[in-house]
């Protein structure tokens, strides 16, 4: 059934634009330079990451079950297929990928099927490569409202919860930061510093990001 303006992608439009997309996710980029194979992005989205990884010279293809976004990725030029995220991570060899992005896909997911797509990764995945997950912050206090702002989100995944889930797959090197918060001047910058401190750590956090490897 055709939603229209209520399609995931369109509403998704309406909050994130390209700009602040590739603000959030080019320091990654990098991580992937030395990647021991082809990177795989699941839930590519718009394919802003995938054009970033493709100008630094990265091996790398996404995969999004969405066919609107699978035709912006298509009209970028950057290597794309339209399928379930944990299938295709099935129909893989074992140790056949060099590393794994997946940014704000996690939170759409019901646990039993994050759960199977953590096993996958960790089976596919070669010695050395590296998975990056991003997903909203449960710490934040502002996430009770801003998440349920996409009606397409199931639920958050905490920080103890992501890497209990990743440890009983086999991952061992696991990092968690929190993604730096962006402002528009110094102004901004300061004030949210303040916020940060008269909300004892509850406000401002930033994204979860999960750095994993193989």
């Amino acid at each position: 059934m055709d939603k229209g303006p209520f399609s995931s992608m369109s509403l998704f439009c309406e909050l994130n634009s390209e700009e602040l997309t590739e603000t959030h996710q080019k320091q990654y980029v990098y991580r992937f330079k030395c990647a021991p194979g082809s990177v795989l992005e699941i839930g590519c989205g718009r394919g802003v990451m995938l054009r970033m990884l493709q100008e630094a010279g990265i091996q790398a293809y996404g995969i999004d079950s969405s066919e609107e976004s699978v035709k912006l990725c298509e009209g970028k030029g950057v290597k794309v297929l339209q399928n379930d995220a944990a299938h295709h991570l099935a129909d893989l060899p074992e140790a056949s990928l060099g590393g794994i992005f997946c940014a704000h896909v996690i939170e759409h997911m019901q646990p039993e099927y994050f759960i199977k797509l953590i096993m996958e990764s960790y089976r596919v995945l070669r010695p050395g490569a590296l998975f990056i997950i991003i997903t909203p912050n449960a710490k934040d206090l502002r996430t009770t409202e801003r998440f349920w702002m996409d009606i397409s989100h199931v639920r958050l995944y905490p920080e103890k919860l992501l890497t209990t889930i990743l440890k009983k797959a086999g991952f061992s090197e696991i990092k968690v930061t929190e993604a730096k918060e962006p402002a528009r001047n110094f102004l901004v910058t300061l004030a949210k510093k303040i916020l940060k401190i008269w909300f004892i750590g509850f406000m401002f956090r930033g994204d979860l990001v999960v750095t994993v490897k193989r």
